[in-house]
C-alpha cells in the first residue's frame, strides 16, 4: 500500500526534526558543558651535565702558631749544657811542655725570631787550668775561675734558618754566628801571663768545633722527621665536610698552598699559610670529594676575600606547595569560557626543563601539561618560567578537539604566577652556614668567619629538584696552633748509652 506523499513528506520532516534536534543537543553539549581533558604526560629525557658559570677562587688565610719550645729543647738535647773536664790534660799545640783542660758550662739558650730565621743566644762560662813542664825543675800548674775566683764568660750565638721545600718537608740550616768572650777585661780572659799561655781561645776554639759537630746532626736529624704525613693529615682535616643538619654540609675545597708572611711573638712564631679554596655549600648526600696534598708554592696573587657557592635545592613536592598557594582557585577567562585551576604539580623532565601539570575545572576538566625553563630573576629574586608553553602532547589534543583553549589567555597567567622565590632554595642554608662555618675542625685547628647575603646567580631543573646557584661573600679564619713539630732528639746520656 502506497503513502500518500503529503503523509511522506510529514515523516520525513518530523525525522529530520529529530535528528537536528539531536544534533542540536550535541552541539549545545559540546559547547555548554564541562569539556574533559586527558593530556598525555610530557616525554622526559635525561639531565645534561652541570654547565653552571664556575665561581672565582677564594684565598682562605690560615694562620699557623707554633711554640718553639720543642725545638729549643731540641736544640738543648744535642749541645750539651756542660763539657770539659778540668782534670783532663789536653795539649798545647805547638808547645811539647805545656798542656791545658777546661771545664764549660751553659745557659740555657734564649730565642729571636726574625722571619723564618731564629736567632738563639747562651752564655758560657767556664774555668781553665795550665800545666808546664820545664827544663828543670818541677811541674808548673796555673788557673782561672776556679775555686771562688770568677768564671771567664763567652757569648755564642747560633742561627737556624728553617724553611719548608715544595715537597712540605723541613729543611734546616743551622750554624754559630758568633762566638767571642764577653770583653777583653781580665774578668773574660783566661791569660796565664805566667806561662804565657791565653786558655780562652783554646776555649773558643774547642767550643766551636763542638757545637758545629753538634749543629750538624741537628739538621740531619730535621731532615729525616716525619712533615709531610703530619701535613697530609692536616690537609684531609681541612677538607672534610661540615655537616651543617641533615643533608646538608659545607666544605673548604682547598686545592692549592702557598707560603705567606713569618713573624713571630715571643717564643711563638706565626706563618701565614694561604690556601686557595672553592668553598661552597651543598644539599643532599655526603660530599666524598679529596684531592691529594698539593705542592707549597709561594705567595701569589689570587685576589683577596672569599667566595661561598650556595647550592640549594627546592624539591618538587616543596615547589609544587609554593606553586599551589598562587594557583590553585584562580578563575581564568579563555575566549569568552570561564575556568578555574582546581590543582598543580610541577616535575622535571630532563634536559633542563620542567613540567607544569593544570588541572582545571568549569567549563573544561581535567589535566593540561605546560613545559618551559627556570629562569632566574635577580631582580625580584624569583625563579620564574617565561618560556612556559603547552607540551607538544596537549597541544596536538587540544588541535584536535578543544582549539578554544589554546588562546594565550591561560598561558600567559601562567608565566607571570607560576613563579617561585629564590629563597626557598637557599634562604635557610646561609643561615645554617654561618653557624656551621665557626667550629673546631679537629684538635688544634679552627674554622671561623662569616657569610654575608648571598646572591643568586643561576638556576638550573633536574628530574629531581630545582637548583639555584647563589655566592655569598665570606670571611675564613683557620686557626692551627698546634703544626708538625721539630723531632725530639735524644739527650747526650741517651746517645752515648744506643752507641
Amino acid at each position: 500500500m502506497r503513502l500518500a506523499p503529503r503523509r511522506s513528506v510529514l515523516i520525513l520532516v518530523g525525522f529530520g526534526a529529530i535528528l537536528a534536534a539531536a544534533l542540536g543537543a550535541w552541539v549545545w553539549g559540546r559547547i555548554s558543558g564541562p569539556l574533559v581533558l586527558d593530556a598525555p604526560q610530557p616525554r622526559i629525557v635525561a639531565d645534561p651535565r652541570d654547565s653552571l658559570p664556575a665561581v672565582p677562587a677564594s684565598t682562605v688565610e690560615a694562620r699557623v702558631t707554633y711554640n718553639l719550645r720543642t725545638a729549643l729543647d731540641s736544640l738543648e738535647a744535642v749541645v750539651p749544657r756542660t763539657y770539659g773536664g778540668i782534670d783532663e790534660k789536653l795539649a798545647v799545640p805547638g808547645n811539647t811542655r805545656a798542656s791545658f783542660a777546661y771545664a764549660v758550662s751553659r745557659s740555657p739558650f734564649r730565642v729571636h725570631v726574625d722571619g723564618q730565621t731564629l736567632r738563639l743566644t747562651a752564655d758560657i762560662e767556664y774555668e781553665g787550668r795550665v800545666w808546664y813542664r820545664p827544663p828543670v825543675g818541677p811541674e808548673l800548674s796555673a788557673g782561672c775561675g776556679v775555686g771562688d775566683a770568677p768564671r771567664p764568660r763567652v757569648r755564642v750565638t747560633l742561627v737556624s734558618t728553617a724553611r719548608l721545600t715544595p715537597e712540605w718537608r723541613l729543611r734546616t740550616v743551622t750554624r754559630v754566628l758568633r762566638l767571642e768572650p764577653y770583653g777583653d777585661g781580665a774578668r773574660d780572659r783566661c791569660r796565664l801571663t805566667v806561662l804565657r799561655i791565653d786558655v780562652t781561645d783554646h776555649v773558643l776554639v774547642a767550643t766551636r768545633r763542638m757545637l758545629e759537630h753538634n749543629l750538624e746532626k741537628f739538621d740531619q736529624a730535621v731532615a729525616r722527621w716525619p712533615v709531610r704525613p703530619k701535613f697530609v693529615k692536616l690537609w684531609a682535616q681541612i677538607q672534610r665536610p661540615i655537616r651543617l643538619t641533615d643533608g646538608m654540609y659545607m666544605e673548604i675545597n682547598p686545592y692549592a698552598a702557598r707560603l705567606g708572611s713569618v713573624g713571630a711573638v715571643g717564643d711563638t712564631v706565626m706563618a701565614t699559610l694561604q690556601l686557595v679554596a672553592t668553598p661552597r655549600v651543598v644539599t643532599g648526600a655526603r660530599p666524598d670529594d679529596s684531592r691529594p696534598l698539593p705542592p707549597l708554592g709561594a705567595l701569589g696573587s689570587t685576589g683577596g676575600g672569599a667566595h661561598v657557592v650556595i647550592e640549594g635545592t627546592c624539591t618538587y613536592p616543596v615547589a609544587t606547595a609554593l606553586l599551589r598557594r598562587a594557583l590553585v582557585g584562580r578563575g581564568i577567562v579563555q575566549s569568552g569560557r570561564r575556568i578555574r585551576i582546581r590543582d598543580v604539580q610541577l616535575s622535571g623532565i630532563g634536559g633542563g626543563r620542567v613540567a607544569l601539570g593544570v588541572l582545571l575545572d568549569g567549563r573544561a576538566r581535567g589535566m593540561l601539561y605546560f613545559t618551559g625553563t627556570p629562569s632566574l630573576d635577580a631582580v625580584n629574586h624569583q625563579v620564574g618560567m617565561p618560556d612556559l608553553d603547552y607540551d607538544v602532547g596537549t597541544a596536538q589534543m587540544l588541535v584536535d578537539s578543544f582549539a578554544w583553549l589554546r588562546g594565550v589567555d591561560i598561558r600567559d597567567f601562567l608565566r607571570s604566577r607560576a613563579r617561585l622565590p629564590d629563597s626557598a632554595a637557599i634562604g635557610r642554608l646561609r643561615g645554617l652556614a654561618e653557624c656551621g662555618i665557626n667550629r673546631t675542625l679537629a684538635p688544634g685547628v679552627v674554622l671561623g668567619g662569616r657569610i654575608h647575603d648571598a646572591r643568586a646567580t643561576s638556576v638550573r631543573a633536574t628530574t629531581r629538584d630545582v637548583r639555584v646557584r647563589a655566592v655569598a661573600d665570606a670571611e675564613f679564619r683557620l686557626s692551627i696552633d698546634r703544626a708538625p713539630a721539630y723531632p725530639k732528639l735524644p739527650t747526650r746520656s741517651q746517645a752515648e748509652t744506643s752507641r
